[in-house]
């Protein structure tokens, strides 16, 4: 039978901490989905770690090839059978309900085309041994707006980081999926196909842990902000329709800045908006 929840996990050469990340969602206490692992060419012992599992739930995929984040998750859509779609990384770590709360916010809710919830970002110690965390979405931005046609907020920033999604699948088919010419982002680009076109339901809790980390690509602040370069080119009309474009790329040049490579970015966005 097929499951209603196909949750897809894109791996590369972490297996050292993946076996966290496989056990939080295994342990749900929603138990109709698949876990669809998406192996991107690894080369450590991700497939051996994959076999110390015996639950009939995981769906093991291997890539011949490095796809990156975006090729890899949009592999394991294609493989997915679930009628929704969850995504969740390698140093992320699912909270008991998450599955169970986003179900059900989407089965009572057929005006929204996806949902999310909030993400409690580990982000290590500060110089007093202290234990730094961040909140995503900002507490700040009113509920209102981050609930329904959440697509102009998205334009002016961003709120939905790609594990706190569950989409329908047939809504992600529909916006094509995630763009592989980006390095990073990726999740924000789909986001905002998305939230044009379906409204979005947001979970008021944290309902998943993560940690920041600089060894993918999507941690280099030089893919990150070509990738801000290649999005604010990609929906230019958007964000001068509602005008955010000039905060965003006030962002992007203060950003290139601080690490260096103002020039550079400036030369990419003139090249880009022409």
């Amino acid at each position: 039978m097929n499951p209603k929840v196909s949750v897809i996990l894109p791996t590369y050469n972490r297996a050292k901490i993946l076996k966290k990340s496989i056990s939080g969602v295994l342990n749900s206490s929603y138990r109709d989905f698949e876990l669809i692992i998406v192996d991107d060419n690894s080369t450590d012992d991700t497939d051996k770690l994959i076999n110390t599992f015996d639950d009939g739930r995981i769906k093991y995929i291997k890539s011949d090839k490095n796809l990156g984040a975006a090729g890899a998750r949009n592999l394991g859509i294609d493989s997915a059978n679930g009628t929704y779609i969850a995504f969740e990384d390698s140093d992320d770590f699912y909270r008991k309900e998450k599955l169970e709360k986003q179900v059900k916010l989407l089965d009572e809710n057929p005006e929204y085309g996806f949902s999310y919830h909030k993400i409690r970002y580990d982000m290590g110690l500060n110089e007093k041994k202290q234990n730094l965390f961040a909140i995503l979405p900002d507490e700040k931005i009113p509920l209102e707006k981050k609930n329904g046609k959440i697509h102009e907020q998205l334009l002016y920033d961003n709120l939905v980081d790609c594990p706190s999604i569950m989409v329908r699948k047939d809504c992600i088919c529909d916006v094509g999926g995630f763009d592989t010419n980006l390095d990073a982002l990726e999740d924000y680009e789909l986001a905002l196909r998305l939230s044009k076109k379906y409204e979005a339901g947001f979970i008021n809790e944290v309902l998943l842990d993560s940690s920041f980390s600089n060894e993918g690509v999507s941690g280099s602040p030089v893919n990150y902000l070509t990738a801000s370069c290649i999005i604010l080119a990609k929906h230019k009309a958007d964000y001068l329709r509602t005008g955010t474009f000039n905060h965003r790329l006030e962002i992007i040049l203060l950003d290139s800045e601080q690490i260096g490579i103002k020039a550079q970015v400036t030369q990419l966005l003139e090249k880009l908006l022409s």
